[in-house]
């Protein structure tokens, strides 16, 4: 097992996630233009609120998304100590998540999207350390049953979720191996 293995993005799939973002931007945007010149209040509310969650949501994933086109940055760094993880908004960057930290890493697809999803031992004191943005959006994913960190596949070049979470588990393995 190699000391750390550097897990890049693709830029072709960036590229395919921005282009999917922006459509779904612009049609989010659409509705919102929907309730303004529209008359019905009770149409007009659900389509406000879809129209406003969509902006928020797809605005953000699709900045990112092309920000991660230009920007050449690896998904994941894994070593024997942890890894450190950038595969969305919600990640913490730059901050090593150690092995002795992590309860279970499965492969979660959700919707035919590749998932790994990671569950921490201490639920509470990595949400803590979460901006309430990041912290809110967490405890949505932690109550559709994922875990508090989840990698999504879709700009990880070459490797589906089963294998990531293989490879996962094994330096998580090899990391205990090494405290016996």
């Amino acid at each position: 097992m190699d000391s750390k293995l550097v897990i890049p993005s693709s830029r072709f799939k960036n590229i395919i996630l921005s282009l999917a973002g922006i459509l779904m931007t612009l049609m989010s945007g659409f509705l919102l233009l929907i309730v303004y010149y529209s008359g019905s209040i009770l149409y007009n509310i659900f389509t406000l609120i879809f129209g406003v969650f969509g902006v928020l949501f797809f605005g953000p994933a699709t900045l990112f998304s092309i920000k991660n086109i230009f920007v050449s940055k690896p998904v994941l760094i894994i070593n024997k100590d942890g890894f450190y993880e950038n595969s969305s908004m919600l990640s913490m960057k730059n901050s090593l998540i150690s092995w002795g930290s992590v309860r279970k890493i499965k492969n979660m697809p959700m919707m035919g999207q590749g998932m790994v999803s990671i569950f921490m031992k201490d639920q509470d004191a990595y949400l803590d350390k979460l901006p309430l943005f990041k912290r809110l959006i967490t405890k949505m994913n932690i109550k559709l049953g994922y875990g508090e960190i989840t990698i999504n596949m879709n700009q990880i070049k070459n490797m589906d979720g089963e294998e990531l979470t293989e490879i996962m588990n094994e330096y998580r393995k090899n990391r205990r191996k090494r405290k016996s």
